[in-house]
């Protein structure tokens, strides 16, 4: 400590030196210190920059061990009052570590810590969303360009066939699923032999998955694409990720993407002529959420899925993937590209994102020039992901740019599709400049029957002349009958409803589709429908929610809840319709404003 405040003291006597022809001497003797400190030069001599950073070296230096320990300590005396005690010290070896290195290296870092107490330059000014907008837009096509783009655009479709794209979500298979073991046994995870067996055997795991806190055993996935690929044989198959189970403290980084490969090795056999747009989801990386977007920490997660989905693959979209988690690839024949977007961009939980949240691996900046050359080529575009932008944990600066590239380029892209929740809904992005809609988000409910919820896949159909999605029917397995009926049951994967028929929609198209929202607020029992689909048909679910439109207290917010999830796409626009009281009885609320703030702010490059 003697040699800080040696520095510290000749430090100031260069900084208040007087004479300015002595300009360059300071810069040498500041250089000297600089390089002997371990610190970055300051962009410019301040009187408290510098001894600022000095100080926050030693403070990083001594405290980062005293505060990582004081965080495990409190977690470890306070996580066994609320939660399973295996879910805890699981989460204190895989997660503390994560969130306390980051959060540390982020905020006591010397040339962060000093620009937020104010002794230092900013080296990046925030950049608002105004900005943004100004930026993206400025070449935006007139109403009467879009429309000559689009018939431009149409006359390029060589296969105007209309074709089907069936999507996976969210399969989440467990490989220890345990046929008998407790499946209510009050931790967060359940259906394994670690779990014991129940005093009441009704309670145990069932031979084709469980309604409860249990992922699916392998049979009942294998069953779903065997059914795809027999008795739908799509076109093309977009799988929007998550396959490993959610004990995502007991999971290990050498077989976390072992899900993965066992449902791309069933896809290949079961549905060979079908051809597979992948991407994965926050539960692939290890541990769960944690994806580096700036170094390379995941790239072993990067180089296994890219090997597994190579023969799907061009060269060009392999090393996309390979090197940056995201790639394009385009069906010449149907002029249409899928793009795959990398949604923990925007995960809150990712904590890697604490190291920089502005375009984080340059993905907004690549999907510009994706579109661009899509629109300069007339080429009709698809999108796809994992978490939506509307969902609690999807950062809103991220998801507010994001909706400003998708207005910029809306006649180029035809649909967007995701996964996530586990829930059976829709959200629309709306213009950052006038409000009004601008494209329609379907998002598919999980194949896993966690929590409650009944497996499930999706089948759109497709206008082979312009590329729109037409309908779509959504699938869901009986699994009530399938486990009275045993393993030697053939699965009933039926057909829940078809989307324009059960909604009463004229088409699919965001014209018609955008009504929802209206029609949800002003007719109660399309309002029931929309909420049983949202609960995949379960009925535990639908029941909750029903209960809670019953309750004073809790009416207004659940209505809230499923209109305004149906009309935004971001959480902060989420958050604003369904009102100032409303939104502090979500749980979800301050926890993600919270981690909004931890990520930091969106800056100018």
């Amino acid at each position: 400590m003697r040699n800080v405040f040696v520095i510290l003291a000749l430090l100031f006597c260069v900084a208040n030196t007087i004479d300015m022809g002595e300009e360059l001497m300071k810069r040498e003797i500041l250089t000297k210190i600089v390089d002997y400190a371990g610190i970055e030069m300051p962009h410019e001599l301040h009187l408290l920059c510098l001894p600022c950073k000095l100080m926050m070296k030693q403070v990083q230096k001594f405290s980062s061990t005293i505060l990582l320990s004081t965080i495990k300590k409190e977690w470890t005396l306070l996580c066994p009052k609320f939660k399973d005690a295996a879910f805890c010290e699981g989460i204190n070896q895989t997660f503390i570590d994560q969130f306390s290195v980051h959060f540390l290296n982020n905020y006591l870092a010397p040339s962060n810590a000093c620009q937020n107490l104010g002794a230092c330059k900013l080296e990046h000014e925030p950049q608002t969303i105004k900005d943004y907008i100004n930026e993206v837009m400025s070449d935006k096509l007139s109403r009467e360009e879009q429309r000559q783009w689009q018939v431009l655009a149409e006359e390029n479709v060589l296969n105007q066939e209309d074709f089907t794209i069936a999507q996976f979500a969210d399969l989440h298979i467990d490989v220890e699923y345990s046929v008998g073991a407790n499946a209510f046994c009050g931790a967060p995870f359940c259906c394994r032999d670690e779990n014991g067996k129940p005093k009441d055997p009704s309670k145990g795991a069932q031979y084709w998955g469980t309604y409860a806190q249990c992922d699916l055993p392998f049979r009942t996935i294998q069953d779903l694409i065997k059914f795809t690929g027999e008795k739908i044989k799509p076109d093309f198959i977009i799988w929007t990720g998550d396959s490993t189970s959610h004990d995502v403290w007991h999971q290990q980084q050498w077989n976390q993407t072992l899900p993965t490969k066992m449902i791309t090795e069933e896809i290949k056999k079961q549905i060979p002529n079908s051809q597979l747009y992948a991407i994965y989801g926050n539960h692939e990386g290890y541990p769960a959420d944690q994806y580096d977007m700036i170094g390379e920490a995941t790239q072993w997660l990067r180089d296994e899925v890219a090997d597994m989905w190579k023969q799907y693959l061009t060269q060009d979209a392999y090393y996309q993937l390979r090197r940056n988690g995201y790639y394009s690839q385009v069906e010449e024949s149907r002029n249409l590209k899928f793009i795959a977007l990398n949604s923990q961009t925007c995960d809150l939980l990712n904590f890697h994102l604490m190291d920089g949240i502005t375009d984080p691996r340059g993905m907004l900046k690549w999907l510009i020039s994706e579109l661009k050359d899509s629109e300069a080529k007339h080429q009709f575009a698809v999108i796809f992901a994992h978490i939506p932008p509307g969902d609690t944990f999807c950062n809103s600066l991220w998801a507010d740019r994001f909706s400003v590239v998708i207005e910029r380029f809306e006649h180029v892209v035809t649909g967007i599709f995701y996964g996530h929740t586990h829930q059976d809904h829709v959200q629309h992005i709306r213009s950052k400049i006038d409000g009004r809609y601008v494209k329609t988000l379907f998002i598919a409910p999980s194949g896993t029957t966690f929590s409650y919820q009944n497996p499930s896949f999706r089948v759109f159909q497709f206008n082979g002349k312009n590329n729109q999605v037409q309908d779509y029917v959504q699938y869901r397995l009986d699994l009530a009958k399938a486990n009275k009926d045993g393993q030697n049951a053939i699965l009933n994967w039926e057909v829940a409803y078809h989307f324009l028929e059960y909604y009463g929609l004229e088409s699919a198209s965001l014209v018609h589709v955008s009504s929802l929202p209206y029609r949800l607020a002003h007719d109660d029992e399309l309002l029931k429908k929309y909420i049983y689909s949202y609960s995949t048909g379960s009925e535990v679910l639908y029941k909750q929610h029903l209960k809670d439109l019953k309750n004073l207290f809790l009416k207004k917010s659940t209505k809230s809840f499923f209109i305004c999830g149906a009309e935004t796409s971001t959480l902060d626009d989420w958050y604003e319709c369904i009102g100032f009281f409303e939104k502090f009885k979500e749980s979800s609320f301050l926890t993600f404003k919270l981690l909004e703030k931890f990520i930091g702010k969106w800056l100018k490059e």
